[in-house]
């Protein structure tokens, strides 16, 4: 019998490779007057920004270049003060999960009072966002947290000495326009540890107690999709279909561990990256294998499952199945590996 679930995830999702010029339609909907905000080097230097402004012509934009880093409740506070004094009607979020979370804690805390402090789980003073803020867009320009389709915002708060997070459904995107041709210009050291990111909460969604039907399934579909993107990139980082299969393979991470929650690795990632100036996808993937091995006995289906997939995709391209796009299905089934083998060491990472 299938448990009751609640599936969570933005209004609408737009993906594909020039979906970004669906954007100003979108925009309009909503207002004239538009928050961009971006990352600090990437977006200028790229030629992105030009290309933004010009596909935002005729709408009153402000543009605010979010502090690199990780996003923090000091740097968030300062993109509120200067957004509060603009009244934007919708932002767009065009950037990594750093950026994303900043627009996600900006579009809910517009129309309150509060500091970002007091809203973060454990250490704040426990407010919780009751209401829908200003609408935001998602563009993401990393294939990693999925951010631009979850609920929570992780915030790094330099005062308080912790890394926490910032959850709502209230703020979720209005819209997420997943184009992956954005991603061409990431740098491999980025595009690795944003992809580890993505693969571990993949795996984690799939394996975890909280793990729901929907999510399940998504990640069945993506994990080999990602799985293969990761090995092809650093070959030719130009390949759209490898972005496209990265940038695919994120986003359902992001639809799977906002629907079913992570694991440990997942928890050291949080409490290492509050102490240390360390990529969150690198934490994730030193920590996922003894995680792993730890709970073998436990997981040991759940892996073979995911297992399985990789194989067949892998053994689909060998055979001459064809080209695999994201979300489609693997041709020919393998033998039924070892529970014990995929558990302890899995042949697919």
């Amino acid at each position: 019998m299938i448990e009751y679930f609640l599936l969570e995830q933005p209004k609408s999702i737009l993906f594909g490779p020039g979906m970004r010029k669906e954007v100003p339609g979108l925009l309009k909907s909503y207002g004239k007057r538009v928050l961009l905000l971006s990352g600090k080097r990437w977006f200028s230097r790229s030629g992105w920004q030009e290309r933004f402004t010009s596909l935002l012509s005729g709408l009153e934009v402000l543009h605010i270049a979010c502090p690199s880093g990780e996003p923090t409740s000091e740097g968030i506070e300062e993109v509120l003060n200067r957004a509060r004094a603009f009244a934007p009607e919708a932002i767009l979020a065009v950037g990594g999960g750093s950026v994303l979370d900043t627009a996600k804690v900006a579009a809910g805390l517009l129309p309150l009072k509060e500091k970002v402090d007091d809203f973060l789980e454990g250490v704040g003073r426990g407010i919780r966002i009751n209401a829908p803020g200003i609408p935001w867009i998602a563009i993401p320009t990393t294939s990693g947290t999925g951010a631009e389709v979850t609920r929570n915002a992780v915030v790094k708060s330099v005062r308080l000495g912790f890394k926490k997070s910032i959850r709502s459904p209230f703020l979720l995107a209005a819209c997420a326009v997943v184009d992956p041709e954005l991603t061409l210009d990431c740098p491999l050291g980025i595009t690795g540890t944003a992809g580890l990111d993505a693969l571990t909460q993949l795996i984690e969604s799939f394996i975890s107690r909280k793990a729901k039907p929907v999510p399940r399934a998504l990640v069945r579909d993506a994990f080999p999709v990602m799985l293969s993107a990761l090995k092809a990139i650093p070959e030719n980082p130009a390949d759209l279909r490898a972005r496209t299969g990265a940038a695919y393979g994120a986003m359902i991470s992001g639809i799977a561990l906002a629907n079913s929650g992570l694991g440990a690795a997942h928890g050291f990632a949080s409490g290492l990256g509050g102490m240390y100036d360390v990529p969150h996808g690198l934490i994730c993937a030193l920590t996922l294998r003894p995680v792993l091995e730890l709970n073998a006995e436990v997981i040991g289906k759940d892996l073979e499952i995911l297992c399985r997939e990789a194989a067949r995709a892998s053994s689909g391209k060998k055979a001459g199945a064809g080209k695999r796009s994201p979300g489609s299905g693997a041709s020919r089934p393998l033998a039924r590996p070892s529970m014990a083998a995929a558990a302890r060491r899995p042949p697919c990472l």
